[in-house]
């Protein structure tokens, strides 16, 4: 019996020298995953950052491309409106041929004697050149000042609508870049607890050799290992998909991989915000949808102003200038070219155009409301965008702090189950949950960290605060 015990002594002493030998290859790499998580982080030279993919994102958008078509429609009414102030010029080249008569003459009686056969000329051909010049006196007044302020109200705001596009496309930008920093951070922890477990399974092996672990030990592992190989595959698929909506929303077609540029896990000071009232006042104030709306408005009352102009005559100054054969200012053609003017004033009015404007300015008017009611819809919008983008700053910065204290206890127990372990006094599921904490831990602060910057950038978006000033615009 004693001999027995013996051996049994010099096995298990055999085993645990064998195991600290080793160090315990899941220890270490536990320890390597939770230490290097940061060097994993940290910004390469040359890596792509969130201010780079928000201007390419903003540089390459196609619904800024749409707007920018837009735009150029609305310089085309521009234009148009300011063609409509000039003088309107009418020139005319006239060719006609006549069938013949067979009068030739007519007879007139002169005085008291006998009647005299008087000759009349028969023309046959008929040239007409003519230069008419219309200037539209009453549609200074009513129409074309109004028609000019309507279109570049509405050009205005189809360059407003391009910029706040391409404004939302910088966001969208930050947004794909942070998820796709979220999805690198998990394939690169989830490799790392795979690694842990592989090698936390082989111990478990080795401790069912030397009798200082049970077979249900193993299989837990095992488990663990599947469970770990899965999370890797699932965080390998997000990451892929990531880099390819990162790529599609850059319009990057190259082939190139992107590194991380940008430090996420830099320490930013709690946000000063004002109360919700100001930050709303503020949004209303800068956002630029707003501004496109009171554009819109302020275009369409500029239409109806217009449309009203059919209620009074017109009034046109006409002059003419006519270079004909025959001239039809000379009675008696005699076959040669004759130039003539002349200038007037044309009064004219259409009582059915009155109804007509009437029923314009009303649309026009309908319109000018539905546009001020959309933006009252903005309004609430805006402000419920402004409560959910401070609360989600705060929840963001409470949700950071809460989490690195929560990754530091994650990593101190993990270390104090580890020396545990070692000597024997905890097991394998202890340390496997150790290790699955610390996991977690890790995910969960890469994943509010990146969820911090882009909750401030989306606040900043939403109280329009990432508006240009119109002197930065100009410069770029």
């Amino acid at each position: 019996m004693k001999e027995r015990m013996r051996w049994w002594l010099i096995g298990a002493a055999a085993a645990g020298s064998l195991m600290a030998a080793r160090r315990t290859s899941a220890q270490a790499a536990a320890e390597q995953a939770s230490m290097t998580l940061d060097a994993f982080l940290a910004p390469s030279p040359g890596g792509l950052t969130s201010d780079q993919a928000a201007r390419a994102a903003e540089r390459t958008t196609y619904d800024a491309a749409q707007r920018r078509q837009e735009v150029a429609a609305a310089e085309a009414k521009v234009d148009e409106a300011m063609v409509a102030y000039w003088p309107k010029l009418a020139l005319t080249a006239a060719y006609t041929h006549y069938s013949p008569l067979d009068i030739t003459s007519v007879t007139v009686q002169t005085g008291a004697g006998p009647s005299q056969p008087l000759p009349i000329p028969i023309v046959l051909n008929a040239y007409n050149f003519q230069a008419t010049l219309t200037v539209p006196i009453s549609d200074y007044i009513f129409r074309l000042s109004q028609s000019y302020a309507s279109a570049s109200r509405s050009r205005r705001a189809s360059e407003i609508n391009e910029r706040a596009a391409r404004l939302n496309a910088a966001l969208d930008g930050r947004n794909a870049y942070y998820a796709w920093v979220r999805a690198r951070a998990q394939v690169f922890v989830s490799e790392r607890a795979l690694e842990q477990s592989k090698a936390h399974l082989e111990d478990a092996k080795n401790g069912f050799e030397a009798g200082t672990a049970s077979k249900a030990d193993v299989l837990l592992v095992e488990a663990q290992v599947a469970n770990s190989e899965l999370l890797v595959e699932q965080a390998k698929n997000a990451a892929s998909l990531t880099d390819k909506q990162l790529k599609t929303i850059m319009h990057d077609v190259s082939k190139q991989s992107y590194q991380i540029g940008e430090d996420i896990r830099i320490e930013l000071p709690p946000m000063e915000l004002a109360d919700l009232t100001t930050l709303q006042a503020e949004a209303m104030e800068k956002r630029l949808e707003v501004r496109a709306l009171d554009e819109t408005a302020w275009s369409f009352r500029e239409q109806a102003k217009v449309a009203r102009g059919a209620y009074f005559p017109r009034l046109d100054g006409v002059g003419n200038a006519v270079y004909a054969n025959p001239n039809q200012r000379v009675f008696f053609p005699d076959g040669k070219f004759h130039a003539t003017w002349d200038v007037g004033l044309r009064l004219t009015w259409t009582p059915n155009d009155a109804f007509t404007g009437k029923g314009s300015a009303a649309e026009a008017e309908a319109h000018a409301l539905q546009t001020e009611l959309q933006k009252a819809q903005l309004s609430d919008s805006i402000g419920i965008e402004v409560v959910q983008a401070v609360q989600g700053v705060r929840e963001a910065e409470f949700a950071t702090q809460s989490n690195k204290r929560a990754f530091n206890s994650a990593r101190e127990g993990f270390r104090v189950r580890r020396e545990l372990f070692r000597n024997g006094r905890a097991t394998s599921v202890e340390l496997s949950d150790a290790e699955l904490e610390l996991t977690r831990a890790a995910l969960n602060l890469v994943d509010v960290q990146a969820n911090l910057l882009y909750a401030r950038v989306r606040l900043l978006h939403v109280v329009g605060r990432d508006v240009p000033s119109p002197d930065s615009t100009a410069a770029r």
